[in-house]
């Protein structure tokens, strides 16, 4: 009897085994595709945060600048210079000559 048993077995053993394999199967395919999806999310986001940290280091260096410009302003010879090149202001006993542009 145990001889009849085996052959029966064995084919339930190899179907199992077949089953498995299928399952493992369809999960390394499955992973596959969500990895390649994965990858292609990441490139893009990847590129996302190159162009937001160069927009990022534009915006601290135009900071930066207009720090320098504000820090300026307490200058009083800079007050004064940039009255007479704006406003065309004079000290006492200057005389300012305006010239016609020439195109």
């Amino acid at each position: 009897m145990s001889k009849n048993r085996a052959p029966a077995n064995n084919k339930g053993q190899k179907r199992r085994m077949r089953i498995f394999m299928f399952f493992v199967l369809l999960f390394s395919i499955w992973t596959g595709y969500t990895a390649y999806l994965q990858s292609g999310l990441l490139t893009e986001k990847e590129e996302q945060l190159k162009q937001l940290q160069a927009a990022s280091a534009a915006e601290q260096k135009l900071q930066a600048e207009l720090a320098y410009k504000a820090n300026r302003l307490n200058d009083k010879e800079y007050l004064a210079e940039l009255a007479r090149k704006q406003w065309y202001l004079t000290r006492p006993g200057e005389i300012i000559y305006i010239l016609p542009e020439q195109k």
